[in-house]
């Protein structure tokens, strides 16, 4: 194990998600046997895994559980690190989705955030950096300039799973949105821009149009695509766990 080189932080989540290649799988499973602190930290985020698959699959309608709005409540207290924070807000919003039925038909008049991000998708602003190509390819260079326009330590999310290919990124002033396309020729954009500090989780629907709002105490983003609820959701989740860094 001497030339095993570390495991990283992104790995240990890669891990716990099985998105890695079977050797450096096994090699960090090597790691865990050999480090029992790491190894009760890699537990404690497979329990978050399976809290979020819970709250997606297992929930009933019905108002939050009392257990899940303590654990929320606990979670955003000041001294837990953020990271963690934002993490279970996902899973409760998601949660929330599911076992209250919280998709809404209509697009509300004045919600700030929704007619900034409906504006750039339609090309209202039309003042914003592009990158395509081989810059946006450069996963490295592409990460690199959505950091410095949000001033907030992000990463484009990796959609590909779901049938999403990353075909252009827009860059605004504290702001920049995702452009994604399938080979359904369907259009998949996520807004993101750092949060005024409030929470929120939102699923709104007009027509085949689905939006997905979601804001942390971190970072605000709202997905806008023709998605079921279902897709919607899955993507919603692999988009905040890939900006969650």
């Amino acid at each position: 194990m001497s030339g095993t080189r570390p495991a990283s932080e992104e790995e240990l989540h890669a891990y716990v998600d099985g998105a890695l290649d079977a050797a450096r799988h096994r090699e960090i499973a090597d790691i865990l046997l050999a480090d029992a602190a790491l190894a009760a930290r890699v537990a404690n985020y497979m329990s978050d895994r399976d809290a979020l698959r819970l709250a997606v699959t297992s929930l009933s309608a019905g108002p939050l559980p009392a257990a899940w709005a303590a654990r929320i409540e606990a979670l955003t207290a000041p001294r837990r690190p953020a990271v963690m924070r934002r993490r279970y807000a996902i899973a409760a919003s998601l949660a929330l989705l599911v076992g209250g039925g919280a998709t809404a038909w209509w697009w509300p008049e004045g919600d700030t955030i929704l007619s900034d991000a409906l504006a750039i998708r339609n090309g209202t602003p039309g003042k914003g950096e592009v990158v395509t190509g081989s810059l946006l390819a450069d996963a490295g260079t592409r990460d690199a300039r959505l950091v410095s326009a949000l001033g907030l330590p992000v990463r484009a999310p990796d959609l590909q799973r779901f049938g999403f290919q990353l075909a252009a990124m827009e860059l605004f002033a504290h702001a920049a949105q995702l452009r994604y396309a399938d080979r359904k020729h369907r259009d998949l954009t996520i807004y993101v821009r750092p949060s005024d500090g409030t929470t929120r989780f939102d699923m709104l629907r007009r027509g085949s149009q689905r939006v997905c709002i979601w804001q942390d105490n971190v970072v605000s983003a709202v997905i806008v695509a023709p998605l079921s609820a279902g897709e919607m959701m899955r993507v919603a989740s692999k988009a905040y766990g890939d900006l969650d860094l």
